[in-house]
């Protein structure tokens, strides 16, 4: 019985000492991998105003599509997108009983638009 209870402990010790071997060594080859680096974008805003070409009233509730997300200008025809990126985007401004208006955005800083829109 003495040594049953001997063989087993002494196989339980050799094989807790080997599962630790092999976790140290799973952990050394995770250290010596190189990280990635970390990419550290510049998050802009867009601001404007979108109003009447003829009259320069506000213009409430136009949707301004950026970079396929839509926004829309509040009560005052103001708006404001934040967290874009750097680039080139194409802004279009809709609005119903008005034509769409399309233009070409290049963003390397914050920037404010101010938007005409002609009714159709």
């Amino acid at each position: 019985m003495k040594s049953l209870l001997l063989l087993a402990s002494s196989l339980l010790i050799s094989l807790s000492a080997i599962a630790g071997t092999e976790s140290n060594e799973v952990k050394k080859e995770k250290e010596s991998q190189p990280e990635a680096p970390v990419e550290i974008v510049q998050s802009l805003q867009l601001t404007g105003s979108v109003v009447d070409e003829k009259n320069h009233e506000a213009l409430a509730g136009a949707a301004i599509v950026v970079d396929g997300k839509k926004y829309y200008s509040d009560l005052d025809g103001n708006f404001a997108i934040n967290g874009v990126k750097p680039g080139k985007y194409s802004v279009v401004i809709e609005l119903i009983s008005y034509e769409p208006a399309t233009m070409e955005v290049s963003l390397s800083g914050s920037r404010e638009l101010k938007i005409g829109l002609q009714q159709k």
